[in-house]
């Protein structure tokens, strides 16, 4: 662990030779496209899926990190910078969801500041709960159904604007902990995934509008296909029945879904967006309480971070887990409804009968 600065420190430092190797400063300014094919960057598959069924052929996509990887915990290579700095445009999640290094780097490799496009802006995110999931009950009054039935103007003015001031300076200090008021994990509302669409879609118009149509075509193609996602979601959803639609999962991941299709997320093993972080005993006891006073009967363990207290609750509890949910990544050749399906078929199927 004491090591993991000094190595961020390096990993910055080569990427300003990387980048005056290839020619490339954020001073300098992006490259003229002059009809070529542009170079995009996306920093996680998931973000790389959704630009890639916008940008199909007539972009040259680049993804950082590999399948399976943990975005949360992601270190960049030091070829990362290279490969940021070759690019006309890039995308990340944002809402301080990939780590401080890797953000680091991104503003420092990138030929210009217009050239980073921040996708989680875009899509109307919720907001974490304060103080974790014990005062879940107030959730439903104050955030979501909300947000969804007043519309995105009222969002824009509350929500966006904080968030600007005071979200991103926060993360110029973050180390990989920690999160800031807006929950990441969008790609678990399907129709949030369709503003990410358009926004991609916008941003590859704009800096390459020789392609306009082809991109206006990918972005209508894929939000179209998008659309009967949630449908299917909400129909596996509503075959549950309503009392066992009470989950617990390894971290905050999931909000959407309970936003969205009525899940209930009664707490969380790690109460923080960092997958990997520690918990005190007085929070392992809360999960344990709350497990006992909901009867809850399973317990989802997420592939990208195993929990290690996951055990312990097991063994506390006699709460059934759960493994090989995935919630952060895509595993190699899989799409993103493909990733979605199979994430909510796990849980519907652990949750129908919990007898």
């Amino acid at each position: 662990m004491k090591n993991k600065p000094i190595f961020k420190i390096g990993v910055i430092a080569l990427s300003l030779v990387l980048i005056a190797c290839s020619g490339g400063s954020a001073e300098a300014g992006c490259p003229e496209i002059d009809g070529r094919e542009i170079n995009v960057v996306a920093t996680t598959p998931m973000i790389g899926e959704f630009v890639s069924q916008v940008g199909g052929e007539n972009i040259n996509l680049t993804i950082l990190m590999p399948p399976e990887a943990n975005p949360h915990t992601y270190e960049p290579a030091p070829q990362d910078a290279g490969k940021i700095a070759d690019a006309d445009l890039v995308f990340y999640t944002g809402l301080m969801y990939e780590p401080a290094a890797l953000i680091e780097l991104l503003e420092n490799s990138v030929c210009g500041s217009e050239a980073l496009a921040e996708v989680g802006e875009s899509v109307f995110p919720i907001e974490f709960k304060e103080g974790g999931h014990d005062d879940h009950d107030d959730h439903g009054e104050k955030g979501h159904d909300d947000h969804d039935e007043e519309g995105h103007d009222d969002h824009d003015e509350e929500g966006h604007d904080d968030h600007d001031e005071e979200g991103h300076d926060d993360h110029d200090g973050h180390e990989g902990h920690g999160h800031g008021a807006y929950d990441p994990h969008f790609w678990f509302d399907p129709n949030r995934v369709a503003y990410a669409a358009e926004f991609i879609e916008s941003k590859l118009v704009e800096f390459d509008s020789s392609n306009a149509a082809n991109y206006e075509a990918g972005g209508d193609a894929y939000t179209n296909e998008l659309s009967g996602l949630t449908g299917q979601v909400s129909q596996l959803i509503a075959s549950i029945p309503s009392q066992n639609r009470k989950l617990i999962t390894t971290h905050e991941s999931l909000g959407y879904l309970e936003a969205k299709f009525g899940l209930e997320v009664l707490s969380t093993i790690i109460p923080d967006l960092d997958s990997s972080n520690e918990i005190s005993p007085s929070q392992l006891v809360g999960v344990i309480d709350v497990i006992e006073d909901n009867n809850v009967k399973v317990i989802f363990i997420e592939a990208e971070a195993p929990s290690v207290y996951a055990e312990t609750i097991v063994a506390e509890t006699g709460i059934k887990a759960v493994e090989g949910l995935w919630v952060e990544t895509l595993r190699p050749g899989q799409t993103y409804p493909e990733f979605l399906m199979t994430a909510v078929e796990l849980i519907v199927e652990n949750l129908i009968n919990t007898d």
